[in-house]
């Protein structure tokens, strides 16, 4: 609740949050004692610095005709330093942030912590290439290599609580909490062979097989084989293509299957007990994490074939793609809850399996091509459906900091939200209880896929509280129109974006309703509604869920080529715009954002997120 989005969702729009007191102070916007947003923006400080170094090496040998050794060196290294600054407070605010109680704690009053993050990646690749013909209709091509990834990363925090005022070290913290001291180490190889014929310059075949390890898995396991083959064919490029379909003019048919593993799925020493130190009884005593130890864990594998088509027609001006896919992941690593009888809370371990299947289209055109005007227009559609096909028989359920029932069940695509839901009749209506308040469902959970509904005399319901799939953040497809516009020198082009049949967990509105924010919320301040209706639906996480379809005008871009002007060579300037329209009906502000960041699992979470910012720029290009 400490960040600028969150400070504001969760007060009530009615408070005077730009008030000070005689010393210039911010005062508390007098609400259960929660932090006032402009304390927030004014006066919590964040910073970090990065210095960075990329460089890379390359060398090629050729000894004989045909053959070719390649070798490439990379370096990355570079180190971080980061601060946060939270001052003392003027006014009292809940410290349970700072791990204290509902009244401010003179010793827990201001933050402040450094940390340093030093990273350093080198890689080597070598690989070496032989081509020659076998006779003139078929030509070979083999490549052998391999690589070498190893890395290692040290990071340091030091933080404490308790400031005085103008203090914004650590040191000067009356309180020091625990210090991280992470260091880590791993090591990522790998060596390929690989063959490729050419037959009549017509169909090409290549098939492969690659030998990779990866140190952060146990030592029967890390290392690992990987087959992949592909298959193309050229139609158009026999004679009587050529001379009987000239309107057509590229046909292939294509066909490819493939492994692969994730290498780097886990930490450099997840597979292993971690301890830390802890004073008892005057003693130093080490206590084991909750996670339990696997050294047999692997690394998932994932299979895919894959076939497809490239045409065009008309002298290319119309081009067509068409890809269907279907992936298989084996031995997914997921930290699964076990029994505490065990001693631990969790295992990491190759629970299951879940599959994705789909289609993708690419149509290109161009209806106008002139000596002074073009159009091009390219359309992009994306249908994937995903299912997981192993995980045990129990539910699997992931905690998030929005509160998102994300879970992992059988049958049912990745990451759905599984949890609470309204209460309806026969008919579909909501029930509700005598002062019209929506009732949250109860009965019998007889699986997680399956309940049964219980109603007292009076129709309410009764018994157990019972969770469902209420919504599901993997969208029925994806969609982008671009088109691009030459006049002489003048360009335009613009490019939609759609996402449809998408489910966003809508923390946000949810905690905005709860402090008198937002449509429901006047609502029934106006007794549009009954007294006490967001109290009584508060806790039923469907009510969170929301639509997050959408169309957006991605992008508008608008340029023109001056031409040489002097010394300036093809002198350009452009004007484009981002992110301009949203078409959706979603309660928040940007369906298209992810409290999560980049998770595969953990996606449509909107909680306190910053909307994808509309911005526009003003460029000029030359040469010289």
């Amino acid at each position: 609740f400490y960040s600028p989005m969150n400070s504001v969702t969760i007060i009530g729009n009615f408070h005077d949050i730009w008030t000070r007191d005689a010393l210039g102070n911010i005062k508390a916007v007098g609400e259960r004692g929660r932090v006032n947003p402009v304390s927030v923006i004014e006066d919590l400080k964040q910073r970090q610095e990065t210095n960075r170094i990329i460089s890379n090496l390359g060398l090629k040998l050729k000894p004989f005709k045909g053959f070719s050794i390649d070798y490439t060196l990379g370096i990355d290294n570079y180190g971080q330093n980061g601060t946060t600054y939270m001052p003392p407070f003027a006014y009292n605010v809940n410290t349970a942030f700072w791990g204290g109680g509902p009244t401010l704690d003179p010793t827990l009053n201001g933050y402040a912590s450094t940390a340093n993050d030093n990273f350093f990646q080198v890689n080597n690749e070598i690989n070496a290439t032989y081509q020659f013909n076998i006779n003139p209709q078929i030509g070979s091509t083999t490549q052998v290599g391999y690589s070498l990834q190893y890395e290692k990363n040290r990071y340091a925090l030091v933080q404490g609580r308790g400031l005085s005022p103008f203090v914004e070290t650590v040191n000067g913290a009356s309180t020091v909490l625990p210090a991280v001291d992470d260091r880590s180490e791993l090591s990522v190889s790998g060596a390929f062979i690989q063959q490729n014929f050419k037959l009549w310059n017509q169909l090409f075949i290549t098939g492969a097989v690659r030998f990779d390890g990866s140190s952060v898995f146990g030592e029967d396991e890390r290392n690992q084989v990987y087959v992949k083959a592909n298959a193309s064919y050229l139609l158009s490029e026999s004679r009587f293509w050529k001379e009987n379909m000239g309107w057509w003019n590229l046909l292939k048919l294509r066909a490819a299957y493939g492994e692969s593993g994730n290498l780097t799925g886990i930490g450099a020493y997840s597979r292993f007990n971690s301890y830390t130190s802890n004073s008892y009884l005057s003693r130093t005593a080490l206590t084991s994490s909750g996670i339990l130890a696997n050294e047999n864990v692997k690394p998932e594998r994932q299979k895919e074939l894959e076939i497809g088509t490239d045409m065009s027609f008309f002298k290319d001006r119309i081009a067509l793609t068409f890809n269907f896919y279907s992936k298989k992941v084996e031995d997914m690593l997921i930290n699964r809850v076990i029994a505490p009888t065990n001693g631990f809370s969790s295992l990491l371990d190759n629970f299951g399996s879940l599959e994705n299947k789909g289609f993708e289209i690419l149509l290109k055109g161009s209806p106008v091509v002139t000596k002074d005007l073009r159009w091009d227009v390219t359309l992009i559609y994306n249908h994937n459906k995903n299912k997981v096909l192993e995980v045990g028989p129990s539910l699997t359920l992931f905690s998030t900091n929005a509160g998102a029932p994300v879970s992992l069940l059988e049958g049912l695509p990745v990451g759905v939200f599984y949890g609470t839901f309204f209460a309806v009749d026969a008919n579909g209506n909501l029930v509700k209880n005598a002062a019209g308040i929506p009732q949250i469902e109860k009965g019998v959970q007889n699986s997680p896929q399956s309940y049964t509904p219980q109603r007292d005399a009076s129709g309410i319901p009764t018994g157990t509280t019972l969770r469902k799939v209420i919504g599901d953040p993997n969208p029925d497809y994806t969609a982008s129109l671009t088109n691009e516009l030459r006049y002489k020198r003048l360009g335009l082009s613009f490019q939609f974006d759609a996402v449809q049949g998408v489910d966003v967990f809508n923390a946000d509105f949810r905690t905005r309703q709860g402090v008198g924010n937002g449509t429901v919320a006047e609502q029934e301040h106006n007794g549009q509604i009954p007294r006490g209706y967001i109290l009584g639906v508060y806790q039923i996480e469907e009510w969170r869920v929301d639509d997050g379809s959408f169309v957006k005008l991605r992008e508008v871009a608008l340029n023109y080529n001056l031409g040489n002007i002097k010394f300036f060579k093809d002198l350009t300037i452009s004007l484009s715009g981002r992110n301009l329209i949203s078409f959706d009906d979603y309660k928040g502000y940007d369906p298209e954002v992810n409290s999560a960041g980049q998770s595969t699992l953990l996606r449509g979470i909107d909680f306190g997120s910053v909307p994808i910012p509309r911005t526009f720029r003003f460029g000029i290009s030359t040469k010289f």
